[in-house]
């Protein structure tokens, strides 16, 4: 059975998309057209993750004779103006290729077109979490201490246990933010290995405000550097309620595997 609970991490799914041909149809060579190596993907802007904005951005560009582009025009808006603008921020390095008319031999210049699409997804949690009945209502009570106005019930029941982890632990750091912890020096002597989990809470400015060991490693100073990994004030992204998603201080979690590192070789 699966449970909301399966659902804590969020990453992010970016894509180059054609604008015209099928993926199967060779391009035209009478027509411009982009240099796709030239492309370089554009950054998921963080206030944009936050709010849970998604879209396909699509693009004119001018391909000129010497194989600049100019004039971008969105022709195809994702909705969102932060999304829009992160791939136009892109297209100063773009490069293409005009194409040549077959009878004359002649350049053809013209604009061509290409869509970029920006899409949060959830892959599968660490299978190193693990959350003990009392550790959910740990932090299901300091989540409703957090969220005086909104309702979150106690897991009764398969409905009252999915409403619970919708609202109150899906909250999710924003693409980058989380920085992997280096292995503690003070712990290569004794080689100290294992695997953390910690829980953080994230206050509705979208701003980390506090965090939790849930799974330890075996060692406070393995379980510290993960800590110290997710800072107060690190970016992140609470769950939302009601049809105008209204902000929810929710908990989320991250999980890092300690080796030590291998020792130097004698010589």
């Amino acid at each position: 059975m699966h449970h909301r609970h399966h659902r804590l991490f969020v990453a992010l799914c970016l894509a180059l998309l054609p604008s015209t041909a099928g993926a199967a149809d060779p391009p035209d060579p009478t027509q411009p057209r982009l240099d796709v190596a030239s492309f370089k993907q554009p950054d998921y802007p963080a206030e944009s993750a936050r709010a849970g904005e998604e879209g396909r951005v699509g693009v004119s560009v001018q391909c000129g004779a010497d194989g600049h582009v100019s004039d971008p025009q969105v022709v195809e808006p994702s909705g969102f103006v932060r999304l829009d603008n992160a791939v136009l921020a892109v297209v100063p390095g773009l490069r293409c290729f005009p194409g040549h008319d077959p009878k004359t031999g002649e350049i053809v210049t013209g604009r061509t077109r290409f869509r970029f699409n920006f899409k949060l997804r959830e892959p599968p949690p660490p299978a190193s979490l693990h959350l003990t009945p009392d550790d959910i209502r740990d932090l299901a009570a300091a989540a409703r201490a957090a969220n005086p106005g909104v309702t979150i019930p106690e897991p009764t029941d398969s409905d009252s246990q999915q409403t619970l982890w919708k609202l109150a632990l899906e909250a999710k750091l924003v693409p980058g933010a989380f920085k992997r912890p280096a292995y503690p020096a003070a712990s290569v002597d004794q080689r100290e290995a294992g695997t953390a989990a910690v829980a953080f809470l994230c206050g509705i400015d979208g701003h980390v405000t506090t965090t939790r060991v849930i799974n330890s490693a075996g060692s406070p100073r393995l379980d510290a550097a993960l800590s110290e990994a997710v800072p107060v004030g690190t970016a992140c992204v609470p769950t939302t309620t009601g049809p105008d998603k209204r902000p929810v201080a929710s908990w989320g979690f991250v999980a890092h595997a300690f080796t030590p590192p291998e020792p130097a070789p004698n010589h």
